[in-house]
């Protein structure tokens, strides 16, 4: 849409959504919603072509969800490989696996930096007809008198050159990141919080020996070294060094992450000659979270709404799923004319009920992986029961299912299934490994705690008043 059309819209009483954050999550939400004749406004503080910190990997599903929109003939342009070999070390169990796929899936893992990914989302998304504002920063939401948001405030420039303005919608969806600003001005409540337990740094190599392209997880002892090939020929290596050692492993850079990463075999062998491009970037300090997903008038997709462990490479995939999936309900409750037969109250109320129920398909479907993603993004001791299960799993053909967890294809439950479990621990008993049997136990009552957690969820705020209150405060 032209800025013309934007004035015409907002003329006619504002746009039927605006979508704040024109990335992942943001811009395929946008090109969905505009196909099917809605008006949409999709606003970044950023240009699309600036990058954001990210492990941009992305699986099977979030490929075919890419086909389907109609952009991965492009972003293959861009020289970066479908990859369907992995070489995957947990422990001491390593495999190859060939990647699992569906009939008519285009391929297994993809790998783009987010400066090439999120402009080619973003053209999609302006070619459906929403409007674009870019380097345009959302400050507040606007609420009606009874408090339903209907827009937003901008801002522009800064300084002397700095203006402001009012865009109105039906709806505003919060798709702007982990550092939402759209979460905070609707006083979206988080919940499950887990802070980082390693940091993750992260580099690029011209002239690696890729030979067939493999996506390599190694997460041995206290290491994690992913290497994967990207975009332009490069091969990306992901490293997680333990927060004590963030100071001097910075200082290191570039050497130190080199020298990390050829602790992996596999990623030594293929940057044996390679050379170092660019400055290696880094993630030292996050949260993982979940956080209220809507309220009257807004929404929030993406980071915005659940952010993980990046050890999981699910941020991307698990973005275009819950857009693809808000896209349906969203389609099926705004109109292209805004006519409302049943009254704007009763279709509001209709709304904010479809969105509710969204938000609680949303926890369903994540809860599960953001736990095992809190798990395995650690740098401490495995459980010796895991590599156990992978090993059994190994065995009888049935290792690739790990990588269906990666997919979004399975859940950990159904690949560390009791059976396997329990078939691990009586191996392990059998070899004289009798501290498996604390392990089980720790495992038991961890689960135990994180289901009553999925039950009443713990949110932020009552964590800081209890640590005020000290210990009485968690009675």
């Amino acid at each position: 849409m032209s800025g013309k059309d934007e004035q015409s819209t907002a003329a006619a009483g504002g746009f039927d959504v605006i979508v704040v954050g024109a990335r992942c999550a943001g811009a395929s939400l946008a090109t969905l919603l505009a196909r099917r004749g809605l008006s949409v406004c999709l606003v970044d503080k950023a240009a699309p072509s600036d990058d954001t910190p990210s492990t941009h990997i992305f699986e099977a599903d979030a490929l075919a969800f890419l086909d389907e929109l109609g952009v991965l003939d492009e972003l293959r342009g861009l020289g970066a490989p479908l990859v369907a070999r992995a070489d995957a070390r947990v422990g001491d169990v390593r495999w190859p696996v060939t990647w699992p796929v569906r009939p008519g899936d285009p391929g297994g893992v993809m790998s783009v930096r987010r400066f090439r990914l999120d402009p080619v989302l973003a053209r999609a998304a302006q070619a459906a007809g929403a409007t674009l504002l870019t380097e345009t920063a959302v400050t507040d939401v606007l609420r009606a008198p009874g408090g339903r948001v209907e827009g937003v405030r901008l801002a522009q420039g800064g300084g002397a050159r700095r203006t402001e303005r009012e865009l109105r919608a039906r709806l505003v969806v919060g798709a702007d990141g982990r550092g939402s600003t759209v979460a905070r001005a609707c006083g979206a409540r988080a919940y499950h919080v887990s802070p980082n337990r390693f940091a993750l740094f992260w580099g690029y190599f011209a002239h690696a020996r890729i030979g067939e392209p493999t996506f390599t997880f190694h997460r041995w002892v206290d290491r994690v070294v992913l290497g994967c090939p990207t975009d332009d020929g490069l091969y990306q290596v992901q490293v997680g060094v333990d927060p004590a050692r963030v100071r001097e492993f910075r200082a290191g850079l570039p050497g130190s992450l080199l020298e990390y990463a050829r602790s992996c075999p596999p990623v030594a062998e293929t940057l044996r000659g390679a050379e170092p491009v660019g400055e290696p970037g880094a993630v030292t300090h996050w949260k993982g979270c979940f956080r209220e997903a809507s309220g009257p008038g807004w929404v929030l997709v993406g980071d915005a709404g659940h952010f993980k462990d990046p050890t999981a490479g699910r941020g991307i995939g698990d973005a275009f799923l819950q857009a693809g999936s808000l896209a349906e309900v969203l389609a099926g409750h705004l109109t292209v004319d805004g006519d409302d037969t049943g009254g704007g109250d009763a279709s509001a109320r209709r709304l904010d009920a479809a969105l509710a129920s969204w938000g609680a398909w949303r926890d369903r479907e994540f809860t599960e992986p953001y736990w095992f993603a809190v798990d395995i993004g650690s740098l401490d001791p495995l459980p010796s029961v895991l590599p156990e299960v992978l090993r059994g799993m190994r065995r009888a053909g049935t290792a690739d299912r790990l990588f269906d967890l990666v997919n979004h294809r399975a859940r950990p439950s159904d690949v560390l299934t009791g059976p396997r479990v329990l078939g691990a621990v009586a191996r392990l008993l059998a070899r004289g490994r009798f501290g498996v049997l604390r392990e089980a136990a720790d495992v038991a009552r961890l689960a135990r705690e994180r289901r009553a957690l999925e039950r009443r969820p713990r949110y932020e705020a009552d964590r800081a008043r209890d640590r005020q209150r000290g210990p009485a405060g968690s009675r």
